[in-house]
């Protein structure tokens, strides 16, 4: 089974495809400061949407948490925002996590079954020793932790 690649980073630009402007194949084409390059459909509501919250994130300096397939369409985007790490605690019989952070009210949750559960677990354990922040990036229907990055300036 393909698996997307999950890129977390800050837009350098959003801006037509000039090679594809005027085709019925247009495109609007993401730059990242990394280097990457991820395309949206205009045609697509819910894509010309994103192109205008990662315009938005752009011009904020905010990171996006976005998935690009094998032909680098976005095909995700969530919002990681930056926080401590207050408590690490079991939380029920399955072996999830329940963590708690700075300035959220909710309790977010780090799923046992998620496929980095490990790795994701020892940067909770490390940022809350630390008191550094972490990127925290959850499910857009959920509290369920996606993804968690060192926040930039503390790695």
């Amino acid at each position: 089974m393909r698996r997307d690649t999950v890129l977390v980073d800050v837009v350098r630009s959003v801006a037509p495809d000039r090679k594809r402007a005027k085709s019925a194949k247009a495109q609007i084409s993401i730059q990242f400061a990394g280097g990457a390059v991820g395309r949206l459909n205009p045609a697509d509501p819910r894509e010309r949407v994103w192109a205008e919250v990662l315009a938005s994130l752009r011009e904020s300096r905010q990171p996006a948490y976005v998935e690009l397939n094998a032909s680098n369409r976005i095909t995700s985007l969530l919002l990681p925002r930056a926080h401590r790490v207050l408590a690490i605690r079991g939380a029920d019989r399955d072996g999830d996590l329940a963590v708690e952070l700075h300035h959220s009210q909710a309790v977010h949750y780090l799923r046992r079954r998620h496929p980095r559960f490990d790795e994701l677990h020892d940067l909770l354990a490390e940022a809350l020793r630390s008191q550094k922040s972490l990127l925290v990036t959850d499910a857009l229907d959920s509290s369920a932790i996606v993804d968690l990055r060192p926040a930039e300036g503390e790695t």
